[in-house]
């Protein structure tokens, strides 16, 4: 970045916060406030009770050129002075900005003379700062920080629940539970002078998009938002959205969405934000329609599609809905996928596997999938970009996860692969969620490399769209079987079509040119749409289908004519059929038997 904001303030600060100290939080303390009412009250006095001294400023005319400028530009201060004296005037003019001193002038005027002075100075900070020549107040400039120019639009989850009277663990010391230390210190996130850092902190990073976490109407995150976050005079800076907490309003368990009391529950909900937040200009949208983030929607279960359509009715608007699945999840057969206009993944950790390697390779490994299975499902891709999971110093609520510990260089290569598969925006796990330490917000330990990266590698870089080799082609089975009609045992469970053992593709010659043992993850084969991850017992290993009626699959190659055989056990007896782009070539019929059926190619 061309004008990349100084980390000395940030980095060195001790005062408290909202001290003149603290970058782009600048305030004017009490003492401060109680100056300059001083030095306006002794001006007020000097011009309208003429002493033997009086000041030769009080009638002068200062004009100040910006009262918003762009962090690296120069605030422009004009006066215009007469000496009305009849002694000669020298007058030092110091031209102070946030409390600094950014230029002077050494001014020398006889008896009746008139002259025109410019002074001019860079701000240091960015932030709303006062203007001063001498002891007189010339007026308020906002410094914002200067933005990347942005090749895509970047969004990153928001958290204002730090502070009395929400988040105030350890005495107040709520930082004591996260791995990293904020720059900004144990701050209140309804304090202005933090809300304003944070924008221009967004605004450096080239993040245009701030999702806020939403715990329901009139609680107190929803007050701070409505008050404290969207009423500060700088909020139209930035594009804001709900991030729906579906465990605070549902309940942390699977639930029905067209059970009676959730869906009364969201339907108020989804009112609410309609009457409070949707239709404000401020707040975000996508193809013109206002965004809902929905997290953990694979809790969402049920008549979802009738369930939302009837909240969607009541409320009047009908948002762009974003629903976050887990990683490497199968999308089709996911109930809120049939509603969703994107799908993204709140977080790529799993504590299975909670190792860097593995961290960076499932986002690599799932936005690829979801992006190939998209246009199959009519549904966007929203990949997320994080730095790590860390929730060890969490003491207010039990945890127990071996960390991915977060650093520039996991958020980095996570940032890339979202880029590569953003057609669209681009979200952040997070800007400030501390206690997961996720946040790209500065910290002691790492300063504003987070944000550095943001602006660099994934709000400006450009990029080549995906490209995959293979061919594809379809199976169209009669029917999906719930899972509970194979094993009572199982409720909730998947909808299954037919457990695939062998995929053989042949040429009308007989020459092979596929032989793959499906349940080992077979090089070149890839399940696009409608499958379950592979699984194995005993020396058996296999790969269910299902999830929706079709299933879609990428293979090297496919002959003009031959054959595809597949080996495996349907879950019922049914119709299955091939289809090649848009072309049905052929149907047989499989049964609940381990039996080989073939479909014919050309």
């Amino acid at each position: 970045m061309d004008k990349e904001l100084p980390r000395r303030v940030f980095l060195t600060t001790t005062v408290p916060l909202g001290g003149t100290l603290l970058a782009g939080c600048n305030q004017p303390t009490d003492t401060e406030e109680e100056t300059q009412t001083e030095n306006t009250t002794q001006t007020d006095t000097q011009t309208d009770q003429p002493s033997e001294t009086p000041d030769p400023l009080a009638n002068a005319d200062f004009t100040l050129s910006e009262t918003g400028i762009i962090y690296g530009d120069s605030v422009v201060v004009g006066l215009e002075l007469e000496n009305t004296s009849e002694a000669e005037l020298n007058r030092t003019l110091p031209l102070t900005v946030g409390g600094q001193q950014l230029d002077r002038a050494q001014l020398t005027l006889a008896p009746g003379e008139s002259t025109t002075v410019e002074l001019t100075g860079t701000p240091e900070k960015t932030g709303t700062q006062t203007v001063e020549v001498g002891n007189h107040h010339v007026g308020t400039v906002v410094v914002r920080a200067a933005k990347p120019d942005a090749a895509r639009a970047v969004g990153a989850h928001y958290y204002p629940w730090y502070g009395s009277p929400l988040h105030d663990w350890r005495d107040g010391e709520w930082s004591r539970e996260s791995p990293s230390t904020p720059v900004l210190g144990d701050y209140n996130s309804a304090d202005p002078a933090v809300i304003e850092q944070h924008i221009d902190w967004c605004r450096q990073a080239g993040v245009s998009w701030l999702n806020v976490s939403w715990w329901g109407p009139n609680s107190v995150h929803d007050t701070r938002f409505q008050e404290d976050i969207l009423g500060h005079p700088r909020a139209d800076e930035l594009s804001w959205s709900i991030l729906y907490e579906t465990t605070g309003r549902l309940g942390s368990d699977p639930v029905a969405l067209d059970d009676d009391y959730a869906l009364e529950r969201f339907t108020n909900d989804l009112q609410h934000l309609a009457e409070t937040f949707f239709n404000r200009d401020s707040y975000k949208r996508i193809d013109g329609r206002p965004v809902l983030y929905i997290w953990v929607a694979q809790n969402l279960r049920g008549d979802v599609e009738s369930a939302y359509q009837s909240a969607v009715e009541a409320a009047g608007v009908e948002p762009y809905l974003i629903v976050d699945m887990p990683v490497r999840t199968s999308l089709a057969g996911q109930p809120m996928i049939e509603v969703a206009d994107a799908v993204t993944t709140y977080s790529v950790y799993n504590p299975n596997e909670p190792t860097r390697e593995a961290f960076i390779e499932r986002a690599q490994s799932t936005y690829r999938s979801w992006y190939r299975a998209a246009d199959y499902l009519d549904v966007d891709v929203i990949p997320t970009a994080a730095p790590g999971f860390d929730d060890t110093e969490i003491t207010h609520t039990q945890r127990d996860n071996e960390p991915v510990p977060s650093m520039p260089e996991i958020y980095q290569q996570t940032g890339q692969s979202a880029r590569h598969y953003a057609d669209g925006p681009v979200l952040v796990t997070s800007f400030n969620e501390w206690y997961e330490d996720t946040q790209i917000e500065p910290s002691e330990q790492h300063g504003t490399a987070y944000l550095d990266a943001t602006a660099e590698i994934i709000a400006s870089a450009e990029r080549e769209p995906p490209t995959f080799e293979g061919e594809v082609f379809r199976l169209i089975f009669e029917r999906t079987v719930p899972e509970s009609e194979l094993n009572p045992q199982v409720e909730d469970g998947r909808d299954l079509t037919f457990m695939l053992y062998q995929l053989t593709i042949e040429t009308d010659t007989g020459a092979t040119v596929l032989d793959a043992d499906i349940g080992t993850r077979p090089e070149g084969v890839e399940f696009i749409v409608g499958s379950s991850g592979p699984e194995q017992a005993d020396s058996n290993s296999w790969q269910w289908l299902g999830g929706s009626r079709e299933t879609v699959i990428s293979v090297p190659s496919l002959p003009d004519r031959g054959r595809i055989d597949l080996t495996g056990i349907g879950a019922t007896d049914m119709a299955v059929s091939l289809k090649v782009g848009h072309e049905r070539l052929d149907t047989t019929r499989i049964t609940d038997e381990l039996a080989t059926q073939t479909l014919r190619l050309g």
